[in-house]
């Protein structure tokens, strides 16, 4: 069954999921899709470079369905950003970034999210659940005094019966405004994967948008379906330093860094060498995050990391790369 009729109108809302060799979990996703109820949307597979056709694939089961293959691993922030590039040259307002690790159960979840999205919002996520059902995240935080990030997890929160301003959204859901984000120059691709959602929740607000989370609608994440440990390790350490680069002034990036070289990157490698091994890749994790940021400081001739400039909202013809997908008709690839 289609999880959605074709149509050759724009449509108000672009629906995208990433996939990178991850057939089976955004089969599921699709699937889960079925029973959504309005507004009119448009669902596009974004293929970041997968070792066989899957968006193809994909698109050929579920009538519907628009493959956009990218040709080549751009990360979540490179996928997200021709997710956005694609519903901007198609007419939408907004497109609801999704994760192939998730699973839409609320049929309301679009009509919610869209309707919460105020011209001042940038982006609305729902609560997000585990897949045994805990609330994993009902909006980011951010603690300015220690540094650390963290997903608010009161279960509590789902009694509220209004969307909420959070410090930031948690990118396996997140429904973004296409002019906002072009706007903002799109998701910084330096970050390839981890902190990308944090980094443009900031630069939102940093411009006068809010971003909210929906708690009368929800998703399941199966969290940790689609990075290895040593992806996650690497690109979180690193990105957290990027991060604080980017939003913190120099008395806490001197205080951050200090912190971390003393106490969270030994109690990190420690942690990390009791339950996974590897003595010598944990420390080229640590090493490696610090030695980036600092060889990225000399090109970039300043500690103080500027927003990267985004090719977002240039047409797709900008990007050759991409091979982009026609509405109007959904399941042929333009070439």
């Amino acid at each position: 069954m289609a999880p959605g009729p074709a149509s050759a109108e724009p449509a108000e809302l672009v629906i995208a999921i990433l996939n990178w060799n991850g057939y089976a979990l955004t089969r599921a996703c699709v699937r889960s899709l079925a029973r959504l109820e309005g507004p009119g949307h448009t669902i596009l597979i974004v293929d970041s470079g997968s070792k066989a056709p899957e968006a193809e694939r994909l698109a050929a089961e579920f009538p519907g369905i628009v493959p956009l293959s990218l040709g080549r691993n751009v990360g979540v922030a490179g996928g997200y950003n021709a997710s956005i590039r694609w519903a901007r040259n198609h007419g939408a307002r907004f497109v609801l970034l999704l994760n192939n690790d998730t699973l839409v159960q609320d049929p309301l979840l679009a009509r919610r999210l869209v309707d919460a999205c105020a011209e001042d919002v940038f982006a609305v996520g729902p609560l997000v659940r585990d897949g045994s059902g805990r609330v994993w995240s009902s909006g980011g935080t951010m603690d300015w005094q220690t540094y650390l990030t963290g997903h608010w997890q009161e279960a509590g929160i789902i009694s509220r019966d209004s969307p909420y301003e959070v410090a930031w959204i948690d990118g396996s859901c997140m429904l973004v405004s296409v002019a906002a984000a072009c706007d903002l120059g799109g998701f910084d691709e330096t970050f390839f994967l981890y902190w990308e959602e944090t980094d443009i929740c900031f630069r939102a607000r940093d411009h006068g948008l809010r971003c909210l989370v929906e708690p009368r609608t929800e998703i399941v994440h199966l969290v940790g379906q689609t990075a290895r440990p040593s992806q996650v390790d690497r690109y979180m350490m690193r990105n957290s330093i990027l991060f604080m680069r980017r939003h913190a002034n120099l008395r806490q990036n001197v205080d951050f860094m200090l912190r971390l070289a003393c106490w969270r990157a030994p109690i990190f490698a420690a942690r990390r060498i009791k339950h996974r091994g590897g003595i010598r890749q944990t420390a080229g994790i640590v090493l490696g995050s610090f030695a980036w940021n600092i060889l990225d400081a000399i090109r970039e001739r300043g500690w103080r990391r500027r927003p990267g400039g985004s090719l977002v909202c240039e047409a797709d013809s900008a990007r050759p790369a991409e091979v982009a997908g026609d509405l109007t008709s959904p399941t042929r690839p333009l070439r």
